[in-house]
């Protein structure tokens, strides 16, 4: 299980011949995971896989991320492949853990889950691939999640936290009804047509539609971007040895997320 993170780790190193002082917080927030001693951290952050030394912020600002306007410029195309994909008629949708969802229904049409791609529904929509192509440190193969978030009308996900600050996580508003909306830390906001928005999902966070009709967005994962490339490397591996080491239930209610 998550124990021998640190021998898996080590052998990589090893194996990769990578200097450990390139990777040593990454090194540090394995060991310190491992041993289930993550530090308590300010305002509801809760990682499970914790790697210290990391810009810790609930919400991030649009000046971080200098590709998503070229990204929300496919909003009309991701969203039409929503709907040939199945929409909200359901399709391929698979609901979200039950625990999390305390009214309603919450489901995910997924382009890769846990790093596992989704062929069919990559398939049925290639604008969405390739846009997500274009965006630097996308995690779908690397044991990130990628799908079209579906909450159905009167739906709200409880209040939670994500698996690892290593991660942090874009909305793109696809079908975005008033009443709906996503906190995070202490602040929330309101999806926008076409916009999309980031922040970590280690902060405590929970979402909510109370309007007569679905809201749906596109949700992805990518690295944290005080990570460097040594580190990312080191993680992608981590992230496939976690994968492998735990039951596909963990996973399941651990990593797939609002």
């Amino acid at each position: 299980m998550i124990e021998k993170s640190p021998e898996y780790l080590e052998q990589w190193i090893e194996q990769n011949g990578v200097d450990r002082r390139d990777v040593a917080r990454v090194v540090e927030g394995v060991d310190i995971s491992s041993r289930r001693a993550v530090p308590d951290l300010p305002h509801g952050q809760e990682p499970e896989i914790f790697v210290p030394g990391l810009t810790a912020a609930a919400w991030w600002d649009r000046d971080r991320f200098p590709w998503l306007p070229a990204f929300e410029a496919s909003a009309a195309d991701i969203t039409r492949e929503f709907t040939d994909a199945g929409g909200f008629a359901g399709g391929g949708a698979v609901s979200q853990p039950s625990e999390l969802t305390d009214k309603g229904r919450w489901t995910a049409l997924y382009l890769y889950c846990i790093g596992k791609a989704y062929s069919r529904n990559l398939r049925l929509c290639p604008a969405t691939a390739r846009a997500l192509d274009a965006v630097p440190g996308v995690t779908g193969t690397h044991g990130g999640m990628c799908y079209f978030s579906i909450m159905e009308p009167r739906t709200h996900v409880s209040a939670h936290t994500g698996y690892t600050n290593a991660h942090l996580r874009c909305h793109l508003g696809l079908v975005v009804p008033e009443g709906s909306a996503l906190r995070v830390g202490d602040e929330t906001r309101e999806w926008e047509r076409g916009k999309a928005f980031v922040f970590d999902d280690s902060f405590e966070h929970e979402a909510w539609n109370d309007s007569d009709s679905g809201r749906a967005v596109l949700l992805f994962d990518l690295w944290h971007p005080d990570l460097t490339a040594v580190e990312v490397r080191a993680l992608a591996h981590m992230m496939g040895v976690w994968r492998r080491l735990l039951a596909r239930s963990f996973w399941s209610a651990e990593m797939v997320r609002a």
